[in-house]
């Protein structure tokens, strides 16, 4: 286990597809060369997040993803428009839709984890999720989102596609996140 004064972040997540993959980077990088946007880079992977939290049983972990992934299907995401988590630090990003298909997986994935979590995030429980596809954080100001909307406000992002996979990203306060499991999801 991770030392409890060392801050981290973990994630719980699916990546996207091949082709939605490309397309946030394609905007990761438009916004970091436009508006001075990289705060994201500290976890590169576009994927949307299932729940976050501080420390884990590493040992339980692997063997409680393992499982979610055997029991899953494949799962149609729909996404659209752009969304603004606000306050001192606001994020920007893709809103993915709550159906309740994805709300029943979410259900599953929280119940599963929960015993195994430490310091898991409100904001990623099963009452408060609102799942999304980050473009930027860390580094917004005033001046930067006025001008990320700008280049994002006009485009079209309602995209459909199926995620596949359950991943998870292990991130200390000064490192770059890792991909540290990935299974795909494989019930038939």
């Amino acid at each position: 286990m991770m030392a409890r004064n060392e801050i981290s972040m973990h994630g719980l997540v699916s990546l996207l597809p091949a082709d939605y993959y490309t397309r946030v980077e394609e905007l990761w990088q438009m916004l970091a060369d436009e508006c001075d946007l990289t705060g994201i880079q500290t976890t590169p992977y576009p994927h949307f997040s299932w729940l976050v939290g501080g420390d884990f049983d590493w040992d339980k972990l692997e063997e409680t993803l393992r499982k979610i992934a055997r029991e899953t299907e494949p799962l149609l995401v729909n996404t659209g428009g752009i969304g603004i988590f606000s306050g001192p630090s606001p994020v920007i990003f893709i809103p993915v839709v709550r159906t309740a298909q994805l709300t029943t997986l979410h259900q599953r994935i929280w119940d599963a984890i929960q015993p195994i979590g430490i310091d898991l995030s409100p904001y990623y429980s099963p009452k408060h999720w609102m799942p999304h596809i980050t473009l930027a954080i860390k580094d917004v100001t005033p001046r930067k989102l006025e001008h990320a909307l700008q280049k994002l406000a006009f485009q079209t992002f309602n995209w459909a596609f199926e995620v596949n996979n359950i991943s998870f990203i292990r991130e200390s306060e000064d490192d770059v996140g890792e991909i540290y499991y990935q299974f795909n999801f494989i019930a038939e």
